[in-house]
């Protein structure tokens, strides 16, 4: 392997790996202000969902 074969290589895999980490990093931050998942946005439990942590939920 040529040495210009292998920079281009070890650039494409560093841009790579850098995107690869702000997905993960978007995918895992969820702003304060959002609802819960199993919430509307006024704040009523969406209909038929039953929360983890509610009455109903295991």
């Amino acid at each position: 392997m040529s040495a210009t074969n292998a920079a281009k290589r070890l650039g494409f895999a560093a841009v790579g790996a850098l995107l690869a980490g702000g997905l993960l990093l978007a995918a895992c931050t969820l702003p304060d202000d959002r609802p819960g998942p199993l919430r509307e946005a006024d704040g009523r439990g969406r209909t038929g969902a039953v929360e983890p942590g509610g009455p109903h939920g295991r």
